[in-house]
């Protein structure tokens, strides 16, 4: 029997989106009123290799925080600032998405609505530079928030998923066991297999209609997300 789901963020329950010309953007003008002169050229470079290179070292699993990223950009640029600076640019970095948050998959509100009236729900989910605390934010403006009864992130584990500890957290806070938990996520390596190395029951959520890899076999598929009430209702 299904007690518990939990789900993926992105591309899952967000659309996703990219904030980083926004981020560069205003790194560009910052250094500019700090009368700091690098060439856009370099910026863009060293913007690249301490942002986004690493973002998907899911052999290392350790969770890559905004902190590190500053440190290895300024590092790469060769600039010092002080802690005030860093803080100032980290803040505005992470809180990106409230300005301009991601929309919502198609029928996510309702099916939410409704599987939450049966089941228990939790959020498992990586994050890159927007925090865990960010997200939640946007939850309640979606007043989706109450829903879920715990919301796992790997910027407060510490970890990235396929990493099992995010999976074991979920269950800790959900207080189920792996048998009565499906997982539902679009990424293959990461949710799929790190849903079910820990013994949980799957739904790839193919909604771009990908090709499977021969290693990985989700327990279902699909390309709507409404469709997930209907394998719960039918799951034996």
């Amino acid at each position: 029997m299904i007690y518990t789901i939990t789900l993926d963020l992105w591309n899952t329950i967000f659309n996703n989106k990219s904030y980083s010309d926004f981020r560069l953007d205003f790194f560009i003008q910052f250094l500019e009123k700090k009368h700091i002169a690098i060439s856009l050229e370099e910026i863009k470079k060293a913007f690249h290799l301490a942002f986004y290179l690493p973002e998907r070292n899911y052999k290392k699993n350790n969770h890559i925080y905004t902190e590190q990223r500053i440190t290895n950009l300024l590092k790469n640029l060769k600039i010092k600032l002080s802690e005030i600076d860093i803080n100032l640019i980290k803040n505005r970095f992470e809180g990106a998405m409230l300005r301009d948050p991601p929309l919502l998959k198609m029928g996510v509100i309702k099916t939410i609505e409704e599987l939450s009236s049966n089941y228990k729900l939790g959020l498992i989910s990586n994050t890159g530079v927007t925090p865990g605390r960010i997200i939640n934010k946007i939850f309640q403006r979606y007043e989706i928030f109450k829903y879920f009864k715990a919301m796992i992130y790997s910027d407060e584990i510490g970890y990235y998923k396929p990493h099992k500890i995010l999976f074991e957290t979920a269950l800790e806070h959900l207080k189920c066991r792996p048998q009565n938990v499906i997982h539902i996520g679009d990424n293959l390596e990461t949710d799929i297999k790190g849903a079910k190395d820990c013994n949980f029951y799957t739904i790839w959520f193919n909604e771009s209609k990908l090709p499977k890899l021969e290693n990985i076999e989700p327990d279902y598929e699909i390309c709507k997300f409404t469709e997930i009430i209907q394998i719960i209702k039918e799951f034996k």
